[in-house]
């Protein structure tokens, strides 16, 4: 059957003269892309002059990220983020892109996730010994805890370097830099970098903030480890000779650690906050987890060998990602005329995913505004197509830290469920904030509430 051209695409209504749908994507964009789902799988809008596709068809989706992945690049929406992170793996295309990725990829190997989860869970235990001392109903911000202990738990996995000091300092610094980048997409026509606005001094303060950060880190280890022995990503990337017998240069290293430490944080602290408000507005499920965080897990210490027996809290974890995905939506633009789910893509047309809405489908899901983590039980995940489920991206470019990112997220919410009952701030609205990921907008308010089985760690803290 021949391809359907892309000027018989259904169309969502509302493109004003010029501007196209711009507008309405800055005003509400998760009401933009309700919409669209609700008006076909596969929509045709324009932002100003640019041609866009917002598609949630699973064989198209298919198509873009893992059967034809190099006839499409990341969107030119990416290049704020490419003035943060430079040519990391987030960023990077081709054949550097390719490199960088053989380069980084023995880091995450399951082989080392014995290793990293010790080294998750002594960050988790120091969290949790420091919230022992606090009193019954104190206020915290828990997507605050949150980046701090992941933040410390990505450098030292990942760099061998404590950044426990550093956190506030780094989270003051992204809360610079990712309502620029955000606003960047949101608005083509503001001034570049280098006209000296308020927001743009802001911007070179806080990457300056990280890029002391990061050259400290290299300097640190280069004295420390100058032949690269140790087993983690950085030596893996200072080592690494290429084919003409170079190194990566400063600047490469920079690139790929700042990308690193921003993605092996800030998604997993987004996913983990967003958690711990589901289990809080749903108390059944939340007591449920601590059972299964018991029963698994004691007294003791986790191991990696307790990951395949906390089932609930997997799909617990899996639930919170489908309701509140950090990768909220992400894009595709093709760079070549294509052929994707029988519609013709035409080249330099952007296509949208949104896991937002995809993830929110009643066509893939039974009452999908339901917390429900267990439609994500086998028997119940039976005929369920694979892409309609993007937390992590897919593809060639499926994000490199999933299991990572999965295991710490498994770990620490056994750790905490154990001990620490979610209760939000009376009055608490929590809001998504669709920012370059999906943070909630002014954190979560909670309670600490210490749960009646933890008495057993107080104890052990007030004796140590």
């Amino acid at each position: 059957m021949d391809a359907r051209p892309y000027e018989s695409m259904p169309t969502l209504p509302g493109a004003l003269p010029l501007l196209g749908h711009w507008p309405e994507i800055i005003h509400d964009v998760f009401g933009f892309l309700e919409r669209a789902a609700e008006r076909a799988d596969v929509v045709g809008v324009r932002f100003v002059h640019q041609r866009a596709v917002i598609t949630h068809d699973p064989a198209m989706i298919q198509h873009v990220l893992q059967q034809s992945p190099r006839l499409y690049t990341k969107s030119r929406n990416y290049a704020g983020m490419k003035k943060v992170v430079g040519e990391g793996l987030l960023t990077s295309e081709g054949e550097f892109w390719k490199r960088q990725r053989k380069l980084a990829q023995p880091a995450f190997h399951h082989a080392k996730l014995r290793g990293i989860t010790r080294t998750m869970v002594s960050a988790t235990e120091d969290m949790l010994a420091r919230w022992r001392t606090w009193e019954d109903g104190q206020p915290f911000d828990l997507h605050e805890e949150m980046m701090r202990v992941t933040l410390r738990i990505a450098g030292l996995s990942l760099f061998g370097a404590d950044l426990d000091g550093d956190a506030r300092e780094i989270g003051s610094a992204l809360g610079v830099i990712l309502p620029w980048v955000n606003g960047i997409i949101q608005d083509p026509f503001r001034p570049p970098l280098w006209v000296p606005t308020r927001e743009n001094r802001a911007l070179r303060e806080a990457l300056a903030t990280l890029d002391r950060l990061v050259y400290r880190i290299v300097e640190e280890r280069r004295r420390n480890d100058p032949e690269h022995t140790r087993d983690d990503l950085l030596s893996m990337l200072m080592g690494a000779v290429d084919e003409g017998g170079g190194r990566m240069t400063d600047r490469q290293l920079r690139d790929e650690i700042l990308t690193a430490v921003l993605a092996g944080h800030e998604t997993t602290a987004n996913a983990l906050a967003w958690t711990g408000m589901l289990l809080a507005r749903h108390p059944d499920v939340g007591a449920r987890v601590e059972r299964e965080a018991s029963a698994v897990l004691g007294d003791r210490s986790p191991s990696v060998d307790d990951l395949t027996k906390l089932e609930l809290c997997d799909r617990v974890v899996s639930e919170s990602l489908r309701l509140y995905p950090p990768a909220w939506e992400f894009e595709r633009e093709a760079i070549a005329d294509d052929v994707a789910a029988g519609w013709r893509i035409p080249k330099g047309t952007v296509v949208m995913i949104a896991p937002w809405t995809l993830h929110r489908s009643p066509r893939f899901w039974d009452d999908p505004a339901r917390f429900d983590p267990d439609r994500f039980l086998p028997e119940r995940s039976v005929g369920r197509p694979r892409y309609v489920y993007l937390p992590f991206g897919d593809g060639p470019r499926v994000c490199i830290g999933k299991a990572f990112a999965m295991m710490e997220a498994k770990l620490l919410l056994a750790m905490m469920a154990r001990e620490v009952r979610f209760e939000l701030e009376p009055g608490a609205h929590v809001r998504p904030e669709p920012s370059v990921t999906l943070r909630a907008r002014g954190g979560v308010p909670m309670r600490f509430r210490r749960v009646a089985s933890a008495a057993r760690f107080l104890d052990q803290t007030t004796s140590a």
